[in-house]
């Protein structure tokens, strides 16, 4: 069975903390420099819902995300920075298997969505589902790789473990659900529903991670539940089974390895 390693956390619950107020304040602040923009300028207003305006929100958002992650970490390199948030760790095939229930997480939000329940199907989506132009393939990247890998370094890469060292898992988990409420207030204050599904899958992550140790995984099943929500079935379908082929050998031999290593099997 795999566990996960112990990992040298430097940056405690207070740095924890401390990074949670660092980004709340760095939110509010860049929200309202975007609506003063807005306001001031309808040309800008234009320029911030296009591609090259949208990459520059995601640069500059993921960027602060990221370095005070790597700010409070209190690490001495960015070396350092990937080892403690479980980067330097393979996608496992137990991180595949709780993919598979970030997709089932996944379903049930799309059957929400259907019958009206979910904030998204309260509102049309911005880009829309045709599959064309340079608009909605970045929102897709930005959906599926961007925003997991700096949301899965941030919270459960580095402020899950950091809670870790003074709390619980039970604790640390429902401050990350909360976090993370917090940073999608938009859609979880509109809808019981998604409010449930995002912190299923919130808690899930934080399971996975507490397990088996590896960022990866939490990112695998990130990015297929955020692949779900925007239509990309069989792309997602596809990517699993090319993903299993490269976790499935390594288990495997794993097993065999622990096998052999029995007394009854032993000469």
């Amino acid at each position: 069975m795999e566990t996960a390693p112990e990992n040298r956390v430097q940056g405690g619950s207070r740095d924890a903390w401390l990074c949670v107020l660092a980004l709340v304040l760095c939110d509010f602040i860049i929200t309202t420099w975007l609506r003063i923009g807005a306001h001031a300028s309808s040309r800008l207003s234009h320029w911030f819902d296009t591609p090259l305006g949208l990459g520059f929100k995601v640069v500059v958002i993921g960027g602060l995300w990221l370095f005070w992650a790597l700010w409070f970490s209190r690490v001495a390199t960015v070396r350092d920075f990937i080892v403690q948030v479980g980067l330097k760790q393979r996608l496992t095939l137990s991180g595949w298997c709780a993919a598979w229930l970030a997709i089932g997480i996944g379903l049930v939000d799309g059957y929400g969505t259907s019958r009206g329940w979910s904030a998204s199907s309260q509102q049309p989506h911005p880009l829309g589902y045709d599959f064309v132009g340079a608009g909605w393939w970045f929102f897709a990247l930005k959906a599926v790789v961007i925003m997991p890998f700096v949301e899965e370094v941030v919270t459960r890469g580095f402020l899950y473990r950091a809670f870790r060292s003074n709390y619980t898992s039970l604790v640390s988990t429902l401050l990350i659900v909360c976090f993370s409420a917090c940073f999608h207030w938009g859609s979880v204050s509109r809808s019981l529903f998604t409010l449930l599904c995002l912190g299923s899958l919130s808690g899930l992550l934080c399971a996975v991670r507490e397990r088996t140790g590896s960022l990866w995984n939490c990112l695998l099943g990130h990015a297929v539940f955020n692949a779900f929500a925007i239509h990309l079935w069989l792309p997602s379908m596809v990517g699993m089974l090319l993903l299993l082929a490269l976790v499935a050998p390594e288990s495997i031999h794993r097993w065999q390895a622990a096998r052999a290593k029995e007394p009854n099997n032993s000469a």
